[in-house]
């Protein structure tokens, strides 16, 4: 089974950040407004830390105490290095990001620990399901809009054709 030692330093911070940095973009894809943002950031971080009860050792180890705080300081990093004014393209960027990173993590694993590739494309997919239907989008105050908005099934369709297909 595949874990940290297997990867190298690069290798490794791509599977960390892919699920921070998908479920942010998914959060971002939708329009849900400040509450619904932080509902669907809840649910990222609480997949995440839910991937600690894996029966997989490699998505343990991505879901570790220590790996989140790395991996978060590593998304910090990249938010910052976006520098745009306008929200879409500061979107559109995250999202590139995202997909990006989804496809070297999928890349790393196909290299050295194919056993792993469909539980880590099912982690990242259902992380990004759970963050996509984690609040309405386009209601009032709770009433009406959709629970996967427009976007956000364009971000997820993304998302699967950068992991290779369907988790």
């Amino acid at each position: 089974m595949a874990n940290k030692t297997s990867f190298t330093v690069e290798e490794w911070k791509d599977l960390c950040d892919t699920p921070h940095l998908v479920g942010l973009a998914v959060a971002l894809s939708g329009a849900s407004g400040i509450t619904g943002t932080i509902k669907e950031t809840f649910a990222s971080s609480l997949a995440v830390a839910e991937g600690q009860k894996s029966d997989r050792e490699l998505i343990r180890a991505l879901c570790a105490t220590e790996e989140i705080q790395a991996a978060q300081s590593g998304v910090r990093e990249s938010l910052m290095a976006l520098k745009a004014d306008e929200f879409a393209v500061v979107q559109q960027k995250l999202a590139t990001l995202a997909l990006d990173r989804a496809r070297a993590a999928i890349a790393a694993l196909q290299a050295k620990a194919p056993e792993d590739i469909a539980a880590y494309r099912s982690f990242i997919a259902a992380l990004a399901e759970r963050v996509a239907e984690a609040a309405k989008e386009g209601g009032f105050f709770g009433i009406g809009g959709e629970r996967v908005s427009a976007g956000e099934k364009q971000m997820l369709a993304k998302l699967e054709e950068a992991l290779g297909g369907s988790a």
